[in-house]
């Protein structure tokens, strides 16, 4: 028995309905302000992939298109890309931990940049 999400043109309310079968039940109406004309969305979905079909994907040189090897945040972008491949075994924390690492680069090129223009740093001592 599949969910099926649906719109509501009215009211502009979203809502779920487990449904027996592929077919809209009867009397179908939307439960914010009762309009029966309501459409079917198009819902997300999940596939599984293999262990080997992941490897294959992970392998194919397209994942690395548009990747700047010197742009922090472009290698950041292609970090995330690979979590959401790698999904389950990335970790939780997966995106959580790519932000800290882009922060940390991004914070110590600042710091590279300031000492080398010459200008003392300032350390606060006035």
């Amino acid at each position: 028995m599949p969910i099926y999400e649906y719109l509501c043109p009215v009211c502009n309310g979203q809502f779920q309905k487990l449904v027996r079968g592929f077919s809209d039940p009867p009397g179908l109406a939307c439960p914010r302000c009762g309009n029966t004309g309501v459409r079917r969305a198009i819902s997300r979905f999940a596939t599984l992939k293999s262990e080997e079909d992941r490897l294959e994907s992970l392998a194919d040189p397209s994942t690395f298109m548009g990747l700047d090897e010197s742009d922090p945040r472009s290698i950041a972008r292609w970090a995330k890309r690979l979590g959401k491949e790698l999904g389950e075994d990335a970790g939780e924390d997966w995106d959580e931990m790519v932000d800290q690492m882009l922060e940390e680069e991004l914070s110590d090129k600042k710091d590279d940049e300031s000492s080398s223009t010459g200008k003392p740093d300032d350390l606060g001592w006035a």
